[in-house]
């Protein structure tokens, strides 16, 4: 049988440790995002490679934000000295899905 090698980003990458589950929910945290990944890799959470994605999309029912580009919206921040926005984020309806594109917006 043929497998595929992991990537050494999928091995080793920074992000947040699931422990961090307890800290959100006690906060009322709605969505996480980040511009990588959100689970650090290695997990540290023996058997399970993303538990943080498990934990706050499962047992909290928050959406998470992978991959995001932040650098245009802190530059119209910076323009603008607002620091403050409106996120609007509407991803596709895909029945069965667990995860969809979107055009997100930042109103100020």
């Amino acid at each position: 049988m043929l497998r595929a090698l992991p990537s050494l980003q999928a091995v080793r990458s920074a992000g947040s440790h699931a422990s961090i589950a307890l800290w959100l929910k006690a906060r009322d945290v709605a969505v996480i995002g980040s511009d990588g990944v959100s689970d650090v890799m290695p997990s540290g959470v023996e058997g399970l490679a993303n538990p943080l994605h498990e934990l706050v999309l499962v047992g909290l029912g928050m959406p998470i934000l992978d991959n995001l580009d932040l650098d245009p919206l802190a530059e119209a921040a910076r323009e603008r000295n607002r620091w403050t926005f409106l996120f609007v984020g509407s991803p596709l309806r895909v029945v069965g899905g667990t995860g969809s594109p979107m055009n997100p917006i930042a109103i100020f």
